[in-house]
Protein backbone atom coordinates (compact mmCIF):
# COMPACT_ATOMS: atom_id res chain seq x y z
CA UNK A 1 0.00 0.00 0.00
CA UNK A 2 1.28 3.45 -0.93
CA UNK A 3 0.97 6.21 1.68
CA UNK A 4 1.82 9.61 0.24
CA UNK A 5 1.43 12.10 3.10
CA UNK A 6 3.81 15.03 2.78
CA UNK A 7 3.57 18.82 2.78
CA UNK A 8 4.95 18.98 -0.77
CA UNK A 9 2.05 17.47 -2.70
CA UNK A 10 0.34 19.47 -5.43
CA UNK A 11 -2.97 17.77 -4.63
CA UNK A 12 -5.06 17.39 -1.48
CA UNK A 13 -4.17 14.42 0.73
CA UNK A 14 -6.15 13.25 3.72
CA UNK A 15 -6.09 10.57 6.38
CA UNK A 16 -8.95 9.47 8.57
CA UNK A 17 -9.85 6.49 10.75
CA UNK A 18 -12.63 4.47 9.13
CA UNK A 19 -14.86 2.40 11.47
CA UNK A 20 -16.03 0.31 8.51
CA UNK A 21 -12.64 -1.34 8.00
CA UNK A 22 -11.09 -0.61 11.41
CA UNK A 23 -8.02 1.36 10.35
CA UNK A 24 -6.87 4.61 8.77
CA UNK A 25 -7.68 5.42 5.15
CA UNK A 26 -5.34 7.62 3.12
CA UNK A 27 -6.63 9.43 0.04
CA UNK A 28 -5.16 11.73 -2.60
CA UNK A 29 -7.18 14.42 -4.33
CA UNK A 30 -10.73 15.63 -3.79
CA UNK A 31 -12.48 12.82 -5.63
CA UNK A 32 -10.83 10.04 -3.63
CA UNK A 33 -12.04 11.73 -0.45
CA UNK A 34 -15.60 11.87 -1.79
CA UNK A 35 -15.49 8.22 -2.89
CA UNK A 36 -14.16 7.22 0.53
CA UNK A 37 -17.25 8.79 2.11
CA UNK A 38 -19.51 7.00 -0.36
CA UNK A 39 -17.86 3.60 0.23
CA UNK A 40 -18.05 4.07 4.00
CA UNK A 41 -21.84 4.29 3.74
CA UNK A 42 -22.32 1.87 0.82
CA UNK A 43 -24.34 -1.20 1.85
CA UNK A 44 -22.94 -3.14 -1.13
CA UNK A 45 -19.30 -2.72 -0.02
CA UNK A 46 -17.97 -4.93 2.78
CA UNK A 47 -14.31 -3.93 2.70
CA UNK A 48 -12.23 -1.32 0.87
CA UNK A 49 -8.77 0.18 0.76
CA UNK A 50 -7.21 3.11 -1.09
CA UNK A 51 -3.78 2.87 -2.78
CA UNK A 52 -4.47 -0.83 -2.64
CA UNK A 53 -1.38 -2.07 -4.53
CA UNK A 54 1.12 -1.59 -7.32
CA UNK A 55 1.15 -4.37 -9.88
CA UNK A 56 3.84 -5.10 -12.46
CA UNK A 57 3.65 -7.04 -15.71
CA UNK A 58 5.61 -7.61 -18.89
CA UNK A 59 4.04 -6.83 -22.24
CA UNK A 60 4.20 -9.14 -25.24
CA UNK A 61 7.02 -7.09 -26.70
CA UNK A 62 9.07 -7.40 -23.48
CA UNK A 63 8.34 -4.02 -21.84
CA UNK A 64 8.09 -3.89 -18.05
CA UNK A 65 5.01 -1.98 -16.93
CA UNK A 66 3.60 -1.07 -13.52
CA UNK A 67 0.56 0.70 -12.13
CA UNK A 68 -0.64 1.78 -8.69
CA UNK A 69 -4.41 1.66 -8.38
CA UNK A 70 -6.46 4.20 -6.47
CA UNK A 71 -8.14 1.46 -4.46
CA UNK A 72 -10.09 -1.76 -4.24
CA UNK A 73 -13.18 -3.15 -2.56
CA UNK A 74 -15.08 -6.35 -1.88
CA UNK A 75 -18.80 -6.35 -2.59
CA UNK A 76 -21.44 -8.23 -0.61
CA UNK A 77 -21.71 -10.80 -3.41
CA UNK A 78 -18.03 -11.68 -2.99
CA UNK A 79 -16.63 -9.86 -6.05
CA UNK A 80 -13.29 -8.07 -5.78
CA UNK A 81 -13.28 -4.80 -7.69
CA UNK A 82 -10.30 -2.45 -7.94
CA UNK A 83 -10.90 1.10 -9.09
CA UNK A 84 -9.25 4.06 -10.74
CA UNK A 85 -10.77 7.54 -10.30
CA UNK A 86 -10.39 10.37 -12.79
CA UNK A 87 -11.92 13.84 -12.58
CA UNK A 88 -13.98 13.15 -15.70
CA UNK A 89 -14.76 10.14 -17.87
CA UNK A 90 -12.98 11.78 -20.81
CA UNK A 91 -9.62 11.13 -19.12
CA UNK A 92 -10.13 7.40 -19.64
CA UNK A 93 -10.23 7.98 -23.40
CA UNK A 94 -6.74 9.46 -23.52
CA UNK A 95 -4.56 6.97 -25.46
CA UNK A 96 -1.86 6.55 -22.79
CA UNK A 97 -4.40 6.16 -19.97
CA UNK A 98 -6.60 3.78 -21.93
CA UNK A 99 -3.63 1.64 -22.96
CA UNK A 100 -2.18 1.16 -19.49
CA UNK A 101 -5.57 0.54 -17.89
CA UNK A 102 -6.57 -1.98 -20.57
CA UNK A 103 -3.33 -3.88 -19.98
CA UNK A 104 -3.71 -3.67 -16.20
CA UNK A 105 -7.29 -4.86 -16.45
CA UNK A 106 -6.18 -8.01 -18.26
CA UNK A 107 -3.51 -8.61 -15.60
CA UNK A 108 -6.09 -8.26 -12.81
CA UNK A 109 -8.51 -10.58 -14.57
CA UNK A 110 -5.98 -13.37 -14.15
CA UNK A 111 -6.53 -13.00 -10.39
CA UNK A 112 -10.34 -12.81 -10.72
CA UNK A 113 -10.32 -9.06 -9.97
CA UNK A 114 -12.51 -6.60 -11.89
CA UNK A 115 -11.53 -3.01 -12.67
CA UNK A 116 -13.90 -0.06 -12.31
CA UNK A 117 -13.21 3.27 -14.01
CA UNK A 118 -14.81 5.89 -11.77
CA UNK A 119 -15.92 9.23 -13.23
CA UNK A 120 -15.23 11.74 -10.45
CA UNK A 121 -17.74 14.26 -11.79
CA UNK A 122 -20.49 11.66 -11.40
CA UNK A 123 -19.74 11.48 -7.67
CA UNK A 124 -20.85 15.10 -7.19
CA UNK A 125 -24.59 14.35 -6.99
CA UNK A 126 -25.60 16.76 -4.21
CA UNK A 127 -28.66 14.71 -3.23
CA UNK A 128 -26.58 11.60 -2.65
CA UNK A 129 -23.77 13.48 -0.92
CA UNK A 130 -26.24 15.14 1.44
CA UNK A 131 -27.57 11.70 2.41
CA UNK A 132 -24.04 10.31 2.80
CA UNK A 133 -22.99 13.19 5.04
CA UNK A 134 -26.19 12.77 7.04
CA UNK A 135 -25.15 9.21 7.87
CA UNK A 136 -21.47 9.99 8.41
CA UNK A 137 -22.16 12.63 11.06
CA UNK A 138 -23.51 9.84 13.29
CA UNK A 139 -20.57 7.51 12.79
CA UNK A 140 -19.42 7.75 16.43
CA UNK A 141 -22.86 7.37 18.02
CA UNK A 142 -22.62 4.51 20.55
CA UNK A 143 -24.92 1.50 20.53
CA UNK A 144 -25.04 -1.83 22.36
CA UNK A 145 -25.34 -5.42 21.21
CA UNK A 146 -28.89 -5.26 22.54
CA UNK A 147 -29.61 -2.47 20.06
CA UNK A 148 -28.15 -4.54 17.21
CA UNK A 149 -30.19 -7.57 18.30
CA UNK A 150 -33.37 -5.47 18.34
CA UNK A 151 -32.65 -4.24 14.81
CA UNK A 152 -31.91 -7.75 13.56
CA UNK A 153 -35.06 -9.15 15.18
CA UNK A 154 -37.19 -6.50 13.47
CA UNK A 155 -35.63 -7.35 10.10
CA UNK A 156 -36.13 -11.09 10.65
CA UNK A 157 -39.78 -10.60 11.64
CA UNK A 158 -40.35 -8.65 8.42
CA UNK A 159 -38.93 -11.48 6.32
CA UNK A 160 -35.48 -10.07 5.73
CA UNK A 161 -36.33 -6.51 4.70
CA UNK A 162 -37.89 -3.99 7.10
CA UNK A 163 -38.73 -0.29 6.77
CA UNK A 164 -36.22 2.07 8.40
CA UNK A 165 -38.91 3.52 10.65
CA UNK A 166 -39.99 0.09 11.90
CA UNK A 167 -36.41 -0.86 12.77
CA UNK A 168 -35.93 2.44 14.62
CA UNK A 169 -39.13 1.80 16.58
CA UNK A 170 -37.90 -1.69 17.52
CA UNK A 171 -34.64 -0.28 18.83
CA UNK A 172 -36.52 2.29 20.92
CA UNK A 173 -34.66 5.02 22.84
CA UNK A 174 -36.51 7.68 20.86
CA UNK A 175 -36.77 7.91 17.09
CA UNK A 176 -33.92 10.38 16.51
CA UNK A 177 -31.53 8.46 18.76
CA UNK A 178 -32.47 5.15 17.14
CA UNK A 179 -31.98 6.57 13.64
CA UNK A 180 -28.55 7.90 14.63
CA UNK A 181 -27.59 4.47 15.99
CA UNK A 182 -28.75 2.86 12.76
CA UNK A 183 -26.39 5.14 10.82
CA UNK A 184 -23.53 4.03 13.05
CA UNK A 185 -24.59 0.39 12.57
CA UNK A 186 -24.59 0.82 8.78
CA UNK A 187 -21.08 2.26 8.84
CA UNK A 188 -19.93 -0.78 10.83
CA UNK A 189 -21.99 -3.08 8.56
CA UNK A 190 -24.24 -4.40 11.32
CA UNK A 191 -27.17 -3.65 8.99
CA UNK A 192 -27.55 -2.38 5.45
CA UNK A 193 -29.68 0.28 3.79
CA UNK A 194 -29.20 2.42 0.65
CA UNK A 195 -27.79 5.94 1.00
CA UNK A 196 -27.95 7.00 -2.66
CA UNK A 197 -30.81 9.35 -1.78
CA UNK A 198 -32.68 10.68 1.26
CA UNK A 199 -33.11 8.12 4.05
CA UNK A 200 -36.78 7.98 5.04
CA UNK A 201 -38.98 5.83 7.29
CA UNK A 202 -39.67 3.66 4.22
CA UNK A 203 -36.02 3.04 3.29
CA UNK A 204 -35.50 -0.76 3.19
CA UNK A 205 -33.17 -2.15 5.85
CA UNK A 206 -31.53 -5.57 5.53
CA UNK A 207 -28.99 -7.77 7.27
CA UNK A 208 -25.50 -7.62 5.84
CA UNK A 209 -23.89 -10.98 5.17
CA UNK A 210 -20.14 -10.76 4.65
CA UNK A 211 -18.66 -12.94 1.90
CA UNK A 212 -15.70 -15.22 2.57
CA UNK A 213 -13.49 -13.37 0.12
CA UNK A 214 -11.17 -10.72 1.52
CA UNK A 215 -9.34 -7.96 -0.31
CA UNK A 216 -6.15 -9.22 -1.96
CA UNK A 217 -2.87 -8.02 -0.45
CA UNK A 218 -0.14 -7.91 -3.08
CA UNK A 219 3.25 -6.36 -2.52
CA UNK A 220 3.75 -6.01 -6.25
Amino acid sequence: MRINMTYRNSCTTSADFCPTIGHDVFTEGAFEGIYRAILTTDEDTCEFQFQVATITWTTKDGQDRHYTFDGGRITVDGVERWFEIKAHASYFKLPDVADVLDQAERALAAHDIALDRIDGSALLDHVRLRAVNGVLRHRNVPYSRRDVAAAHDAIHRAGGVAPHGAVAAAIGRGQRNAEAMMSAMLIRREIGFPVNGPVTVDTPVTLLRRPNRRLSRFGT
